[in-house]
């Protein structure tokens, strides 16, 4: 794993680079506006259409602490918020794509037997509907074959299914702002477009979102996604066991978790045996950072077994959590592949002055990632 100093320009960087040009390229109309729904923050992002391509403008809205955990009420203030966000910077009669939370989206591996005459993807539809308890017709489902399962002859297919009437509110919310809706992207795509597999060798990528409520992981081998899962364990289950701890608020329990340095903090023998009765300047979060690590390890166990993969060679971490170091260290020893914390912003110019607001473009901004991916995914409405 890689400092801070490391990170500032990874050899993945130059990829990206790469991409965004030749988007750029594909684009007469230039990039669309990006907007992105996430639990800590509602994000827009505006990009040119230049070589490079270059920040136009940046904002963020953090979500108010007692919403973090109620993603309707969540949800609705974002709704919200975002007309007046859109109006304050002057954005109004743009393209825009956005992308659906996490939280409202299902992500499933299906191993389906093809049949005559039906799509894979209609087929997909059926058994998500089932596995949901929801009408087909109530569902908009996207569908990845990756290839033959491992132990029969069934399709191995990544299903990704969003409400309609969820996906429908997103896009009234983007006409109420005097947007025009030209994409709906999840969150896995966004990943996959703004951190590509690299080329070195013949070996899959890990890529990693440590987001706030859930913690998305990902396989990619040549450009192609061949496992995607989302976890339902991100930065407030960590909040939250701190909590329990101190019996303090989810503000105050965040700011411990980011002061966490030393490795005995997170470590689950060292910090137990270390410091049996932590102090304030160091929670024990040792019993959530075990629990996502098991997570993981679950992930990587089934694409070994189920899944005709290659060896994992490289991870990437993306996501708020991720410019934790202390955690993502922690991570990157256990996983035991070169890693690296990517800050997408950081691949794009700057002309200037870039007019921003809520977000430090200073600093690195890996929590941006899935917001930098949707400005990339190809529209599709």
């Amino acid at each position: 794993h890689e400092g801070k100093e490391d990170m500032a320009k990874p050899k993945v960087f130059s990829q990206l680079k790469t991409t965004l040009k030749s988007m750029n390229s594909m684009r007469p109309t230039g990039y669309p506006l990006a907007v992105d729904f996430g639990v800590s923050a509602l994000r827009v992002l505006r990009v040119s259409s230049g070589d490079p391509a270059s920040i136009v403008s940046a904002a963020q809205i953090s979500t108010p602490d007692d919403l973090l955990d109620n993603p309707s009420k969540r949800m609705l203030f974002q709704f919200d918020a975002l007309p007046k966000l859109i109006k304050s910077g002057k954005l109004t009669g743009l393209r825009a794509a956005c992308v659906i939370p996490t939280q409202q989206m299902s992500c499933k591996h299906l191993q389906i037997t093809p049949v005559p005459g039906v799509s894979i993807n209609d087929l997909a539809v059926g058994q998500m509907s089932d596995r949901l308890g929801c009408e087909p017709g109530a569902l908009l489902v996207r569908s990845i074959p990756v290839g033959e399962a491992k132990q029969n002859n069934k399709q191995e297919v990544i299903c990704f299914g969003a409400s309609k009437t969820f996906v429908g509110r997103m896009m009234d919310s983007l006409k109420r702002a005097k947007l025009e809706p030209v994409g709906i992207h999840n969150t896995f795509e966004t990943l996959r477009q703004v951190i590509p597999s690299e080329s070195k060798g013949n070996g899959a990528s890990l890529l990693i979102d440590l987001g706030s409520a859930c913690t998305v992981v990902m396989i990619v081998k040549e450009g192609q996604i061949v496992f995607a899962r989302t976890i339902e364990h991100g930065a407030i289950s960590f909040d939250q066991s701190i909590c329990r701890q101190f019996r303090c608020t989810m503000m105050e329990a965040r700011s411990m978790r980011e002061r966490i340095q030393e490795m005995a903090a997170v470590t689950t023998g060292a910090s137990k045996s270390a410091n049996p009765h932590p102090s304030m300047d160091d929670p024990d979060i040792s019993e959530p950072l075990e629990i996502l690590i098991d997570e993981i390890m679950m992930c990587l166990r089934y694409y070994r077994s189920s899944i005709q993969g290659t060896p994992i060679e490289r991870a990437y971490f993306v996501g708020g959590m991720a410019g934790h170091k202390a955690i993502s260290e922690h991570l990157a020893r256990v996983l035991n592949l070169e890693t690296r914390v990517v800050d997408p912003l950081s691949t794009l110019g700057r002309a200037g002055k870039v007019p921003v607001s809520g977000v430090n473009l200073n600093k690195p901004q890996p929590g941006w990632a899935t917001t930098v991916g949707c400005v990339l995914c190809p529209t599709d409405l």
